[in-house]
């Protein structure tokens, strides 16, 4: 074999070889794009699965929540008053609820409520200025209702907190604002029937 030949040889190696490498790196380029395509589509799936399955938690706890939530609240008849009690006296609580001092009681004895008269979004005791001796006060708490009778309406310091002193007596105390008088409020107390 000349010297010729040989060069050829090697030439037609070399490049059978570079085309194979080349084919090879361009099958393996394409199983693994269609491997991280495929990766990508059950991360993509696992993520929506995820998703679906925190959305159906979250609403199975809303579920729960709502179902284990009992009805709290207070009916006054002679102002039309019916409104949920939410516990806790904050401005983010008494701006849609009734608030329920957390320091007094929620079945037997003194129970403090408080909630705004006027300039607010829900303002439900906007009349309690109008009740007067005998009118009934309905306490609602889940399977316990308990009914009233109002025994005081007065306006005391904003500081006078003797009114939502606990009792042996159940009671109910209504708590609000005074009208351009920010250093006093309105008490409407109530003993059970």
């Amino acid at each position: 074999m000349n010297c010729y030949s040989k060069k050829c040889i090697n030439l037609v190696t070399l490049i059978i070889s570079i085309i194979i490498f080349i084919q090879t790196n361009i099958i393996l380029f394409k199983v693994l794009n269609i491997t991280n395509k495929q990766e990508m589509q059950i991360n993509v799936k696992m993520e929506k699965l995820e998703e679906y399955t925190q959305k159906l938690s979250s609403s199975e706890n809303s579920k729960q929540e709502e179902n284990n939530q009992e009805d709290w609240r207070l009916i006054i008849p002679k102002i039309n008053l019916s409104a949920q009690i939410k516990d806790g006296t904050t401005g983010e609580i008494i701006n849609s609820y009734i608030g329920h001092f957390k320091e007094t009681a929620d079945i037997n004895g003194n129970i403090g409520l408080a909630a705004h008269n006027e300039g607010y979004k829900e303002n439900y005791f906007k009349d309690i200025d109008k009740l007067i001796l005998d009118d009934e006060i309905i306490y609602i708490k889940g399977d316990i209702k308990k009914q009233y009778k109002v025994i005081k309406n007065v306006i005391i310091e904003e500081t006078d907190w003797t009114y939502l002193r606990n009792s042996e007596e159940n009671k109910i105390t209504l708590i609000t604002c005074v009208t351009n008088q920010p250093e006093k409020r309105r008490c409407v107390q109530a003993i059970e029937m």
